[in-house]
């Protein structure tokens, strides 16, 4: 199965995508579109965006609107460029880390169920997992298209979000970030990666559903637990 082929099927058939990417890694075509795709939409959207409206907005949810002196000094801090290239850095350094960090979860996980699958074919396996967060990618830039006035908040990039589709909570909100860190697509990539470590390491559905689910539990546990002490106070 080539690269295109595999990419398609990951949407249609991720079993046997999965089982593609475990004769023959092809990691580079899904790690440029994740990486550099995303990292385009990112530089789009600070070239367009109102950036003065978009301090008002970042700074209203952080409380620093109440102190004008410290609003300005923040804005001086936000400019476009350097929000843009922070934005464009993070994005080309902080995912791949993070696929990394997976594909070292997974190669742990796999040696304690007894399976020797080796470092690299991990790394392929969490980047074809994260396939279909490629979603995010033309929904964003039809957001960017249809924003006529450049007054658009960097969550409603992802209008596939848990936020943007039910609960539109305000960014000040203390629900709001894990609202929009859960999307259709990040579940999507939940699925294709418990099917594929079933096919993968041959265990049961409910051991796999385990090892994907339980670094996702912590980190939106934490989240959740963060958010629940923030509505507290």
């Amino acid at each position: 199965m080539s690269p295109i082929s595999t990419l398609i099927a990951i949407f249609v058939e991720p079993g046997k995508a999965m089982q593609a990417v475990r004769e023959k890694s092809m990691i580079w075509l899904p790690l440029l579109l994740l990486v550099l795709g995303t990292a385009a939409v990112q530089a789009w959207y600070y070239q367009v965006v109102d950036i003065s409206w978009l301090q008002d907005h970042i700074l209203s949810a952080s409380g620093a609107n109440a102190d004008p002196q410290a609003m300005e000094a923040a804005k001086s801090f936000m400019s476009r460029n350097i929000m843009m290239g922070g934005a464009v850095v993070g994005t080309l350094v902080v995912l791949p880390i993070i696929l990394l960090i997976t594909a070292v979860y997974y190669l742990l996980a796999a040696k304690v169920i007894g399976n020797d699958i080796t470092f690299g074919k991990w790394f392929a396996f969490s980047t074809w997992s994260a396939v279909p967060t490629l979603l995010l990618i033309p929904v964003g830039i039809a957001k960017i298209l249809t924003s006529s006035n450049g007054q658009l908040p960097p969550e409603a990039l992802n209008p596939l979000s848990l936020n943007q589709l039910l609960l539109h909570l305000p960014v000040s909100d203390a629900w709001a970030g894990l609202a929009n860190a859960i999307s259709l697509p990040s579940l999507w990539s939940v699925v294709v990666a418990i099917i594929g470590y079933k096919v993968w390491t041959s265990k049961s559905a409910v051991t796999c559903a385990i090892v994907v689910l339980l670094p996702l539990v912590l980190i939106y546990g934490g989240m959740a637990a963060f958010a629940l002490l923030r509505s507290a106070v």
